[in-house]
Order: structure tokens, then sequence, then C-alpha cells
């Protein structure tokens, strides 16, 4: 996966305005909302595969989380979270790529009460590579109690029609199908300033959810935004958002170990 390392790397020092576009900044209500109603994480134990630049870690540890380590591919990402961070020392991180084992990081099998996937399971180029991606979800998630929460771009629509322009701030673009035919390859760019681009991979949901419980892992729900995610000023032009909505391009996963 070195083109995907070069590639995180390139952006590593932007990547985190993405989150102030439209598109992606819906998403960050739609965790923070999420993560509270499903547990009270004080003195939890976090893992964040695909950690970038620790945002997912620091939010964690707002809600109270004890116990954070996050791993990423990215150096890059790694050497951002740590400038960028307060207190980063409270962190455990790792350089590593998530869809391969990660034994040699020393971490304890099911001992981590929430694991965090942001986008995660959208680098996989083909099942091979999601089967190891939800093979270390479910080897790290505590037993019955522990839960994962990831963002996914939406399987059921490729390019859904809020992402043919750049009117909410993303666009997406160059879809093509994979040769395995189990999904296909896209460029998402962004309207930041600097632009921050990169290549991603959505799989059929088929594929994803037969991977999942192929590792054991049993999917509760999938959560897609609606006009919760918007401030009050924003609901009343909820006619402009209508089909950032309806089209949507990102949901939240949420699964078990099965």
């Amino acid at each position: 996966m070195a083109t995907e390392k070069q590639m995180y790397d390139d952006v590593a020092g932007d990547y985190d305005i993405i989150w102030a576009t439209p598109a992606v900044r819906i998403l960050w209500t739609l965790l923070d909302n999420n993560l509270q109603k499903l547990d009270d994480w004080k003195g939890a134990s976090v893992l964040d595969l695909a950690c970038g630049t620790g945002i997912g870690l620091r939010e964690a540890r707002k809600l109270g989380a004890t116990k954070l380590v996050g791993i990423d591919i990215s150096n890059e990402m790694i050497e951002v979270c740590k400038a960028t961070t307060k207190d980063v020392d409270q962190f455990q991180l790792h350089v590593a790529d998530c869809s391969q084992p990660l034994d040699h990081l020393g971490l304890e099998p099911g001992s981590f009460d929430l694991v965090i996937g942001m986008w995660l399971l959208n680098y996989a180029e083909s099942a091979g590579q999601l089967q190891g991606f939800w093979s270390n979800i479910a080897k790290y998630l505590k037993p019955s109690s522990g839960t994962f929460v990831g963002i996914i771009q939406n399987q059921e629509t490729f390019q859904p029609e809020s992402m043919k322009t750049l009117k909410y701030g993303a666009m997406e673009s160059n879809i093509q199908q994979l040769p395995s035919g189990d999904g296909v390859k896209m460029h998402v760019e962004f309207d930041t300033q600097p632009k921050v681009e990169f290549d991603t991979f959505v799989l059929k949901q088929d594929v994803f959810e037969s991977t999942a419980a192929k590792a054991g892992i049993e999917i509760s729900r999938y959560v897609r935004p609606d006009k919760s995610v918007l401030t009050k000023e924003e609901q009343d032009n909820i006619a402009w958002w209508q089909e950032l909505l309806d089209e949507y391009p990102n949901q939240l996963v949420i699964a078990k170990r099965a």
C-alpha cells in the first residue's frame, strides 16, 4: 500500500481543513451525537485505526476515554497529530498498515471498548484488504461490549448527485469499476485552500457485509445524516441542504463482535 501511504503523506499538513466543508462538517456532528448516545466513554479504552491527524482520538478524550491508541499508515499524519495535539503524550501512536496483522505493536487483543475507523474501510482496494481491516477490528474489540464506529462512503450510490459538483465543498469524479467487479475507485477533491484531493475506494455492500461476517463482526446499523446534524440557522435554510441529506455521500456504520 505504498501508493496510499505517499498519497496521505502528501496531504497530511492540510488534511484537517476538509472538516470545514459542508459535506464533511455535518459528519462530525453525526459522529459526536451517536458516540454520546452509544455509551458513557469515561475511562474507556479506544483504538483509532487510520487515525490520521488524531481528530478521532481527541474526540474520544473529550468524551472521557483514558486509553487512547492511534495507528496510521502515514508517518506524516502521525507527525501532524503530534504537532497539533495538546498533551499528545496521552496518546499511544503507531505507524502501521491497518489491513495487515498488528501483533508487532503489542496491543492486547479484546481490550478496547471502542474502535474508531473514519474512512478506514474506504482505503480497501479489494475484498482481501477489507477482510484485513475487519479482522483487526474484531481482534481488538472487547467481546460483546466493544463497539466499532466508522465513517464510510455511500455503498448504494457510488456518486450521489450531491457530489457531482463542489456545491457542498467536495466532489467525486473519475469513477472506475474495479477489475474484480467488487466496487469502484474514485477521485475525491475538496473546495479548500490549499486544495486537498486523493483517491478512495467503495466496495459493494454485499462485499462489505460478507467480509465483516467472515471476521466475526456483526453490523448493527448504518446511520445516515438527517436534519438533526444541522444548526438551527441551517435548518431554517433546509432547502439548500436537502440534496446533501437526500443524496448523502457518507454515513456511519456501527458494529459489534458477533
